[in-house]
């Protein structure tokens, strides 16, 4: 190896263990750096959002603004708002019309940057929304997961579970499952591996029952 390629093969390892070392110096053990390419590990991507929720400054001093997305991206040039549209709620989130309507009222989306449906509350507060990484919804809701009666209603003009989108109805299974917790029973018993659905007898409502 000639002289020269050393000597450049050198200081760009050497401005990367800068850059990381700069990131790290900040972040703290919860964010793991590789020195050498600046990067975290492969498995990151599946646990980052429960580190960021223990110290949000650790991400910032690399990953810029958190809350403004035009401020994002800092010294790593890779924004937050890459996959997300918000970091965290936005504003006016605890109000119920706003939330609990986006997790009842919408389809689940697999895309991060769509905040709908109930699955994706879950990530955060639990599979039984008990807590998780964040807080209880039972915190707020005592009656969790349904607002106040007549929750079994059908009127559209308030709260009620003819409002849910049946894609939410992996969710319900949770707790309703063949009937499970409820006055409504499904008069059979679908095949195996049937998918849970508002109207298939897997939850509360049979084939005869239409919204």
């Amino acid at each position: 190896m000639s002289k020269m390629k050393w000597m450049a093969g050198s200081c760009f390892a050497l401005a990367l263990a800068l850059l990381a070392w700069g990131c790290a110096g900040k972040a703290g053990p919860v964010a793991p750096l590789n020195a050498m390419t600046g990067e975290h590990p492969a498995s990151w991507i599946q646990t980052h959002y429960t580190e960021y929720i223990k110290a949000p400054a650790q991400c910032q001093s690399c990953h810029g603004s958190t809350s403004d997305a035009t401020q994002a991206g800092g010294i790593s040039k890779v924004s937050c708002f890459t996959c997300h549209t918000a970091v965290n709620h936005p504003a006016n989130w605890a109000d119920p019309l706003q939330h609990g309507r986006a997790g009842a009222q919408l389809a689940p989306s697999s895309d991060p940057k769509v905040m709908a449906g109930f699955a994706h509350c879950a990530k955060c507060h639990g599979t039984t929304y008990a807590g998780g990484i964040a807080s209880s919804c039972k915190a707020c809701h005592t009656k969790a997961p349904h607002p106040d009666k007549p929750w079994v209603g059908t009127s559209l003009l308030k709260s009620n579970h003819v409002q849910t989108d049946i894609g939410n109805a992996a969710e319900c299974a949770k707790c309703h499952l063949a009937g499970a917790n409820s006055t409504m029973k499904p008069l059979t018993t679908p095949p195996a591996g049937t998918a849970p659905g508002c109207f298939n007898e897997t939850l509360c409502h049979g084939t005869n029952i239409k919204r």
